[in-house]
């Protein structure tokens, strides 16, 4: 059951996908993507973080070309990128042990992150303040289905849930559906994600859960997480 959620992560998809965005000043290069691998694979959550018995099953970076490759609108994307001062994008992704209860409980069955580096406080804010402005329907498209014949639908967007702050600024969006399953079984899904920035980092926290919201509490502590593995960078 755990291998719901096709979900890849929000952060990396809203990076690849959107289009058009206020400028930020781009800086000067004072870090290479190298170094800003070395330093995403820190800062991102890891299976412990996500809880007893996760297991890793995503861990990869996201160029900027490889985001801008994504997009209908690659040029402007790549300008976009550069005039945030982007460097790269790092996602990881948790799955809950094989054969836990999972549904109707809030118990959170995945749990993705992505770290984003910039150049410059600034950039990062401006990426931020663009995906916050994205429509809630351009988001929901934003769910694909994966490879294993998990197909979501009816797929919903609530914006500005009600989090507790992280980081310098944060925002929260809840997203919902159904997925069915290859065998054919439906299950209704909840993710809570958290879009955050400290410093020149912006980074996403999502907790996903089957047939109810995932419990407030676990995701506020993977968001914790996350802030102080930034900090301590």
């Amino acid at each position: 059951m755990n291998r719901i959620l096709p979900l890849a992560c929000a952060a990396v998809l809203l990076a690849a996908c959107g289009s058009g965005a206020a400028k930020a000043p781009a800086a000067s290069p004072t870090l290479s993507a190298s170094a800003a691998e070395a330093r995403l694979a820190k800062i991102v959550l890891t299976a412990t973080d996500a809880g007893p018995g996760f297991t890793q099953e995503v861990a990869r970076t996201q160029t900027n070309e490889d985001a801008a490759t994504a997009r209908p609108d690659t040029e402007t994307a790549r300008q976009q990128y550069a005039d945030w001062g982007q460097i790269l994008a790092y996602n990881v992704q948790f799955g809950a042990p094989p054969g836990a209860d999972l549904v109707f409980n809030g118990k959170t069955a995945r749990v993705m992150n992505t770290a984003t580096l910039f150049h410059t406080d600034d950039g990062a804010a401006a990426a931020l303040a663009y995906v916050r402005g994205l429509a809630p329907a351009l988001i929901a498209n934003f769910l694909v289905n994966d490879g294993a014949g998990t197909k979501i639908s009816e797929t919903q967007v609530v914006k500005d849930i009600d989090v507790a702050a992280a980081g310098d600024e944060s925002f929260a969006w809840r997203i919902s559906g159904k997925a069915t399953f290859a065998s054919g079984f439906t299950v209704n899904f909840v993710a809570d994600s958290v879009f955050l920035r400290v410093g020149s980092l912006t980074g996403n926290v999502t907790a996903v859960a089957l047939g109810q919201p995932p419990e407030r509490a676990t995701l506020t502590a993977l968001v914790n997480t996350f802030v102080q593995h930034a900090k301590a960078d």
